[in-house]
């Protein structure tokens, strides 16, 4: 499998900033609701506030490749060479893999995930 090309890059980060903002949207407008068990606790916590914790964790992701892309040079994601830049790009690809349905996921953009985990079988 080849990868992306430069244009096909082009709008990944754009295209994660949108759906977390429309996660986000969800959430305060209400259609996350209940709680959920705080492990080894007896309290419970809202899953909206689950939700928008998950969004600010997504956005750190984001935010670190930038940071990184900026003082690295790189101007597009197809640029990012080295271990370290393309660990970095294969987290906004495995973000975005779970917008696969969304009309403007890029088919280019999927990140071929590993079917089972070491020493054992994958879960479904």
């Amino acid at each position: 499998m080849t990868g992306p090309t430069g244009a096909e890059w082009t709008g990944l980060v754009e295209f994660l900033e949108a759906r977390i903002a429309e996660q986000e949207a969800a959430v305060r407008e209400g259609t996350f609701a209940g709680t959920a068990d705080v492990p080894e606790s007896d309290d419970q916590v809202s899953l909206g506030q689950l939700m928008l914790d998950e969004c600010a964790q997504k956005r750190a992701i984001i935010a670190s490749w930038t940071e990184a892309a900026d003082a690295e040079g790189i101007a597009d994601l197809s640029q990012a060479e080295g271990t370290i830049a393309i660990a970095r790009r294969s987290m906004l690809t495995i973000l975005a893999g779970s917008h696969r349905e969304h009309p403007d996921y890029d088919r280019a953009w999927s990140p071929a995930l590993p079917t089972g985990m070491p020493g054992g079988a994958a879960k479904a």
